[in-house]
């Protein structure tokens, strides 16, 4: 961990972020340039489907064919994956792009920048070609998105919020009309989606913060403008306003009881659990400076948490990946699928959680989240089976985005 903006810490930073810039140009141009084809012995599409011994050859950034025992077409680059497990590129459909360890907690926007970047590269090449950030200031997500949509860094395809609509922005005593004035500011700085805290954080007990008319009516505004929304809910009641006000998503649900989960399923109503944080929040409470009241929170939601998480497997929620990560976390977010898997969710349920399923929710269903001809190449490789063994969804071997090679 460097110190607070010294001349070395910043010097590395940029050394790492034009360093990155320069691997990415490198390794991605002549890619597209030419058709690819990627030779396969195992891939797994996103509905968890077994494609055996198959060619998968990319044009211009899309994947053009998906065939068993297919030729190479002549010309065209050939990449061989056969010791790995081919699979479309992973989506996260709740991170937090910009966080890192800031120690000053007066860091300059600038400076986040160059974190946020960081992360996009460390997401990226853990295999993550697409990710939905829930929170950041000074819409540096905004500015990052942008700079990877204009080829200027790498990074993965981001869907962003923004700063969230929470208590510090409109209080819950103030009414509906801040509520959607919020939101229409939102929505004028070019943001993907709306986030909202329905609820306190789970170190601060997770209870309800809006009235089901403040949550109606900032869903009301953001949907008049084409934009979802996204609500942090852990207590019960603030996962029930959530669902009533016609949330897109439901993030976290750690305090769900069983009338709002068939709730959440009757409503089909995408929900975003989050397993594998609390544990890392645990083991780094030092370096997040919590109290000893939010490291009792965050034990204590533990369970229920898990809990809550069974029974919406069992009762089939629309679930998708997501993982809340935290500063630290980019990269190494494999974890969640393990924790999943271990409460019952079968490997290829998880597979599709974090494939196909979310890129219907962000409304890409037809482009990302599968291996079909006329997609983006989002295509990733692994060392291992992640259907016999899902810890090989950490071990990433291969990143192609959009044609690009990242990783090889």
């Amino acid at each position: 961990m460097c110190g607070w903006l010294t001349p070395n810490c910043v010097e590395r930073m940029l050394m790492r972020w034009i360093a990155g810039l320069l691997a990415s140009v490198f390794f991605s141009l002549p890619v597209v340039a030419q058709d690819t084809a990627l030779k396969t012995r195992l891939a797994i599409d996103g509905q968890g489907n077994v494609i055996r011994d198959a060619v998968i050859v990319v044009h211009e950034g899309r994947i053009v064919s998906v065939r068993p025992n297919d030729r190479i077409p002549q010309g065209a680059r050939e990449v061989d994956l056969t010791k790995f497990t081919v699979m479309p590129g992973l989506i996260d459909m709740h991170v937090h792009i910009a966080t890192h360890f800031d120690e000053s907690s007066r860091e300059r926007p600038s400076i986040t920048a160059f974190w946020a970047a960081d992360n996009a590269r460390k997401y990226l090449e853990s295999g993550f070609t697409t990710l939905r950030s829930l929170g950041a200031a000074n819409l540096v997500d905004v500015d990052l998105r942008n700079a990877i949509n204009a080829g200027l860094i790498a990074g993965p395809r981001l869907f962003v919020s923004g700063e969230p609509l929470a208590e510090s922005a409109v209080k819950p005593a103030e009414g509906a009309a801040p509520m959607r004035e919020y939101v229409r500011k939102q929505v004028a700085a070019n943001v993907d989606v709306i986030k909202i805290f329905g609820s306190l954080s789970s170190r601060a007990g997770g209870g309800p913060t809006y009235t089901l008319e403040q949550l109606k009516a900032a869903v009301d505004e953001a949907h008049k403008a084409g934009k979802p929304v996204a609500v942090h809910a852990h207590a019960a009641e603030a996962v029930r306003r959530a669902i009533l006000a016609g949330a897109d998503t439901v993030e976290h649900g750690a305090l769900m009881d069983d009338a709002v989960i068939d709730l959440l399923v009757e409503k089909q109503v995408v929900y975003v659990p989050n397993l594998y944080l609390a544990e890392y929040y645990l083991a780094n409470g030092q370096k997040f400076h919590f109290n000893e009241e939010q490291l009792r929170y965050t034990r204590d939601f533990m369970k229920p948490r898990a809990e809550a998480f069974a029974k919406a497997v069992k009762k089939g929620a629309r679930m998708v990946f997501g993982t809340d990560a935290a500063a630290g976390m980019p990269g190494h977010t494999a974890p969640e699928f393990e924790r999943r898997v271990a409460l019952g969710l079968p490997p290829r349920q998880a597979i599709v959680q974090a494939t196909s399923t979310p890129a219907k929710a962000l409304g890409m269903g037809d482009k990302i989240g599968d291996l079909k001809p006329g997609m983006f190449a989002d295509i990733i490789a692994v060392e291992g089976n992640p259907l016999e063994d899902i810890k090989a969804l950490g071990r990433v071997a291969f990143v192609m985005k959009e044609g690009k090679i990242y990783k090889r």
